[in-house]
């Protein structure tokens, strides 16, 4: 029994590492925002996804935003929000999230904000 059970584990430690690397893909967390553009958690989840790719479908938008939570099923059109929102926010700073017609959305300039650190 003592056997299985390790074999367990290791495939539970395997699983879980693969988990990780698969959420560092989607949004990675060298892509510092900066507090005072006042993005909620799952914002700054997608404007990393976004920072990362020259464009983001809405799929990949909704895994980056809610690969970690299975219980939850939104609507498609929540991306739609979350940009709106998003935009709104970050126009201020000088921070354009352009839509790409049947292909979802990009970073103006997104190169800026690769391995930035937070301010």
């Amino acid at each position: 029994m003592d056997e299985i059970h390790e074999r367990q584990k290791a495939r539970i430690d395997l699983l879980e590492e693969r988990v990780r690397q698969l959420e560092e893909a989607l949004m990675p967390s060298s892509i510092a925002v900066k507090v005072e553009w006042c993005l909620t958690p799952l914002e700054a989840r997608v404007f990393s996804h976004l920072t990362t790719r020259d464009q983001a479908s809405k799929q990949s938008i909704m895994l980056a935003m809610y690969s970690d939570r299975i219980d939850v099923e939104p609507e498609i059109k929540i991306v739609d929000v979350f940009v709106c929102k998003m935009r709104k926010k970050l126009k201020p700073f000088g921070i354009e999230i352009l839509t790409l017609w049947g292909a979802g959305y990009s970073l103006k300039d997104r190169e800026l904000y690769l391995g930035r650190a937070a301010a």
